[in-house]
């Protein structure tokens, strides 16, 4: 039965919303079953399915959608291309079948399959790329798929190829942002604590050779060594600072903050002073709280891990329009010209954050004196 103008209508405002929060969702897996699950209800289908294809045309993934968990355990193995399936995935065209054992391309169900007549098949396509398939089955209340369907499901395909195809690119921005960190990280053990540590077995060899002939200077060798041991371990403990996920929590950013200083203490020798209240942070977002937080773990682990401070001071404070945070260290310092690529990186992960939200970091230094990172973000959501 064809729909009225109205019903469609309504039927299209209803993908449209639906179709809008799928190219918000950046995770692929969670995404297809999503993409299935909506292209169920928008054709009233009692099974959905979406296949999706690597780079050389192989179905690499089915997810399912209808199928009980017993159900899909006691398949021998998921489709691999043949059928009709094999025929969807080779053309640009959708397939509209009433009866699915009737088509001349039918293989039939392999054993323990649930039974399924009418099918609707619709490619998802990116130019002239077929990325996947849309598969569904049994029309509920009805003997086949229609016009009207078909023409749903087409538009739904076309908001999931944008969707798919923004996925796998934060899913490769996120793999190569993983891979330089890596990078990164060797560069900083190699450079830094791996040259220590080797450092202080030459001292130790020296030490060794000399503790016949001057056991004084072979004494003083082999402190010096402990003390560069135990800066070694503080240089770790800052790595593991910077590197472990951290979570706010539902205790408030104040004290999300004063977890964060207890644990920078624990790791370095430098004194740290929290100033501002709770009152401050009065009707502050939950999303800006969590720059707020995760901006102060990064200063606080390059401060660990570069500056050689004795002093930190962090400040919160509000205005009408705005909140603000600064973290200042009596380090060592640096010049902005010749910022090096770690604190650079980490510079651009706080603007990162703080500009998600409309806010943004300004950051100073100066050789020998130390150096500021002044936070803002606006005291309320962005509307």
């Amino acid at each position: 039965m064809l729909l009225t103008r109205e019903q469609l209508q309504e039927r299209l405002i209803a993908l449209h919303k639906a179709s809008l929060e799928l190219v918000k969702d950046v995770s692929l897996d969670h995404l297809l079953e999503r993409i299935a699950k909506v292209a169920c209800e928008q054709s009233d289908a009692r099974y959905a399915a979406l296949g999706v294809l690597d780079e050389d045309g192989k179905l690499v993934k089915f997810i399912t959608v209808g199928m009980t968990d017993d159900e899909i355990k006691r398949l021998a193995h998921p489709p691999v291309g043949k059928g009709l399936i094999g025929l969807l995935m080779n053309t640009e065209e959708p397939l509209r079948v009433p009866v699915i054992q009737d088509h001349p391309n039918s293989s039939g169900f392999p054993a323990h399959h649930p039974q399924m007549v009418s099918l609707l098949g619709v490619p998802i396509r990116a130019a002239n790329v077929q990325l996947g398939q849309i598969y569904l089955t049994d029309k509920i209340d009805a003997r086949e798929f229609t016009a009207d369907d078909e023409k749903i499901i087409q538009m739904l395909a076309a908001y999931a190829a944008a969707a798919i195809q923004n996925a796998r690119l934060h899913e490769n921005t996120h793999r190569l942002a993983v891979l330089e960190e890596r990078e990164r990280i060797g560069m900083d053990l190699h450079d830094g604590i791996i040259q220590s540590i080797y450092g202080v077995g030459l001292s130790l060899e020296s030490a060794l050779h000399s503790f016949e002939e001057d056991p004084k200077d072979a004494k003083a060798r082999i402190q010096h060594s402990i003390d560069s041991l135990n800066q070694a371990i503080r240089d770790l403990r800052a790595y593991i600072l910077d590197l472990r996920p951290r979570q706010m929590g539902s205790e408030g950013l104040m004290s999300g903050l004063n977890r964060l200083i207890t644990e920078f203490r624990a790791n370095t020798l430098a004194k740290v002073q929290l100033t501002g209240t709770d009152n401050d942070m009065i009707d502050l977002p939950q999303s800006h709280s969590m720059v707020f937080f995760h901006i102060c773990q990064e200063a606080l682990a390059n401060i660990a891990r570069h500056a050689k401070a004795k002093q930190v001071e962090v400040s919160l404070w509000s205005t009408d329009e705005r909140v603000l945070m600064e973290i200042h260290d009596n380090g060592k310092g640096f010049e902005m010209e010749k910022m090096s690529v770690t604190i650079g990186h980490g510079l651009a992960n706080m603007q990162t954050r703080a500009r998600s939200v409309g806010g943004d970091v300004d950051i100073s230094s100066v050789i020998g004196e130390g150096t500021t990172v002044l936070t803002w973000v606006p005291r309320h959501a962005r509307r």
